[in-house]
């Protein structure tokens, strides 16, 4: 007997075309029991036979059994009656097809009365009568249920493959870090886009090549080679799954750092090792640069710190060099014997000097924006050599200085080149110090094209020709550690620049550096005029007040000398009390004071006497934060008299009120 793809043996087609057309005879069952039906009941598949109506006059065991019901159940009972719609809608128009006289087969999932849903096979076979009229069909129905969800379980566990495979791949292509395959033997099976463009090799290149041979350093080739040959015999492995940091070999030989984590997959017919690296070049880049901004940041610090005790130790020294100032300058003016005014000379001129390198060192501390004004670079060259003449005389340093005496002036900021004439001397210092003397520091100046030249040079050793490009970067430096900071250099040619100027490195004649630093000359640059003797107010009542008697008296003595009468006083609380604020003409005050100080005391004494309202002049030592205390309580014009102050400062400060 045909199965469901084929039509029914000619000898049973008749038989149901005979039963069908004797459709009462179907209906009591006749056909139960005969060699027909028990080769149906035998039949592991359903089978039905409905007549021309589509009425149902027989149906198997199989059949019956799938719905629980017997054959007079279903006899003389429609399609839609017994298996329900969805079954009515697709066998309704089979019938005219089949009267064509052909076969019809379909496979699909049917949803029945009974809310069954089965996958399943029909063949529907038409059934004539001898005049050639349908009469009815048969139909052959194989439950294909459980093959088809095995094969859509199957069908969907390998959509789950394929999706995860096309994710997975996606990933390792699209990873920012390289990722290797290498098999048991250690050749490299893949590698994705990264590998390659971290390592230098194409895919041709590298796949099919020994590991060891593309990215491990030669120096690590026999430990590679004994780890791998240890795991395939022993299974012991010291660096599976473990996160690793060592070097890795690119294709053009240089060494790169890397972190590599190695993980074994077990597939059915082998084993493969995959590598999961990550370059750390950027990262140990990145550590770096953070370790020297760190550096840097304590080196500022440091030079802070220096700079705030450099300041409090100038502001103790100002009071009493201000002392000796004084008193030196009274001496000459009031000295009959000339042997003792040479010596009050010596005294003045030793004291200015104190005096002149205390306020070059609280210029370089001082932390203020630039100004420009006329100087002369000579000047600067000769005050800057006193403030380090002790330390090139301590480690036996010859400073020379060859001076133009014409040189025109410049426009500039004299604490910034003056900080640029002292790192340039410095540096030369230190660049002589293991070398056995005559050890010599030499400063030239020249007019040039427009341009004042200065050149300090050394007769050291020079600086290398591999490192002579990078001299002015920041933080670049060739001392040893805790000598230097790399940061001198870089300002000078910052400040250089800001003036409109050249910095360069050459030889000197001794072999030794040379800096060559070129500034404009000043637009306004003519010759100076003479100095002529400002006129001074006379007859002024003026109040002094200031914590230190020796200043406070050294003061009086010249304001004195100049006929003024003086009314003294130790504390600002002291002058606003004794009524000294509404007699005064002129207020000199010192800005540190215990109590009151200089600033809240000006307010205090204009508020009692609004004619001082420009006639108090605060009087400072401290050059670092004084000024700008000054400029933020009180604005600009305020008037200023640095402390050591000699005759002449008091002479001009007087003058102003004339």
């Amino acid at each position: 007997m045909a199965g469901p793809s084929g039509e029914p043996p000619q000898s049973v087609a008749a038989g149901m075309a005979g039963l069908i057309t004797d459709a009462a005879l179907a209906r009591d069952g006749r056909l139960d029991g005969s060699i027909l039906g028990r080769l149906f009941d035998a039949m592991p598949i359903r089978v039905t036979a409905a007549d021309a109506e589509g009425r149902f006059v027989y149906a198997n065991r199989v059949a019956l059994g799938m719905f629980n019901l017997r054959l007079e159940d279903i006899v003389g009972r429609t399609v839609r009656e017994v298996l329900g719609e969805e079954m009515h809608r697709r066998t309704a128009p089979l019938l005219p097809e089949l009267s064509k006289g052909s076969p019809i087969q379909w496979t699909d999932w049917v949803t029945y009365g009974n809310g069954a849903r089965r996958y399943v096979e029909q063949l529907y076979s038409p059934c004539f009568n001898p005049d050639g009229q349908l009469i009815g069909f048969i139909a052959f129905i194989r439950d294909l249920t459980d093959l088809r969800e095995r094969e859509e379980a199957l069908e969907a566990r390998l959509a789950a493959l394929n999706v995860a495979e096309t994710i997975n791949t996606a990933i390792i292509k699209t990873s920012i870090d390289p990722i290797m395959v290498v098999d048991e033997a250690g050749m490299l099976v893949d590698l994705n886009p990264a590998a390659m463009a971290t390592f230098g090799y194409s895919r041709a290149q590298a796949v099919g090549k020994p590991i060891g041979e593309l990215i491990v350093p030669p120096a690590l080739r026999a430990a590679h080679a004994s780890g791998m040959a240890r795991y395939t015999a022993t299974g012991i492995s010291r660096v599976l799954d473990r996160r690793l940091t060592m070097e890795a070999q690119r294709a053009d030989g240089s060494l790169i750092p890397i972190e590599l984590t190695i993980s074994e997959i077990k597939l059915p017919e082998r084993r493969v090792f995959t590598a999961h690296l990550r370059d750390l070049t950027e990262a140990r880049e990145a550590e770096r640069q953070l370790e020297r901004q760190r550096e840097r940041l304590h080196q500022a610090e440091k030079l802070s710190a220096m700079g705030s005790l450099l300041a409090g130790v100038a502001h103790e020294l100002n009071n009493p060099l201000a002392i000796l100032v004084a008193q030196s300058t009274l001496l000459m003016e009031t000295a009959n014997d000339p042997g003792q005014k040479r010596r009050a000379e010596r005294i003045h001129a030793a004291a200015d000097r104190a005096g002149r390198i205390v306020k070059s060192f609280l210029a370089m501390a001082r932390q203020r924006p630039e100004t420009r004004e006329r100087a002369q670079i000579n000047d600067l060259v000769r005050s800057t050599g006193e403030m380090l003449a002790y330390g090139l005389r301590s480690h036996d340093v010859t400073l020379e200085l060859d001076l133009d005496p014409d040189l025109p002036e410049i426009t500039a900021d004299r604490d910034f080149i003056g900080q640029v004439i002292a790192n340039l001397i410095v540096n030369a210092q230190h660049a002589l110090i293991d070398l056995d003397p005559p050890r010599r520091v030499s400063i030239l100046t020249r007019r040039k094209n427009g341009h004042v030249r200065l050149v300090v040079s050394d007769n050291g050793p020079g600086v290398p020709e591999a490192i002579a490009g990078r001299i002015f970067e920041p933080y670049f430096t060739t001392k040893p550690a805790g000598v230097g900071t790399g940061i001198g250099l870089s300002i000078c040619k910052s400040i250089v620049e800001s003036h409109g100027g050249t910095i360069t490195l050459g030889r000197s004649e001794a072999g030794g550096a040379a800096f060559t630093v070129l500034l404009p000359i000043s637009e306004a640059a003519t010759a100076p005029a003479e100095e002529q003797a400002p006129e001074e107010a006379a007859g002024l009542a003026v109040l002094v007040v200031d914590d230190e008697a020796d200043v406070r008296a050294g003061l009086a003595e010249m304001l004195e000398l100049f006929g003024h009468r003086v009314l003294p006083a130790q504390t600002a609380r002291e002058a606003l009390e004794d009524g000294a604020v509404l007699e005064a003409d002129l207020v000199f005050v010192d800005l540190r004071m215990p109590g009151i100080d200089g600033l809240r005391f000006r307010d205090q004494a204009i508020a009692k006497n609004p004619r001082l309202a420009d006639r108090v002049i605060i009087m400072t030592g401290d050059a670092v934060e004084g000024p700008g205390a000054i400029q933020r309580h009180a604005g600009e014009e305020v008037m200023v008299m640095e402390k050591p102050f000699t005759l002449a400062d008091v002479r001009r400060i007087l003058a102003t009120f004339a």
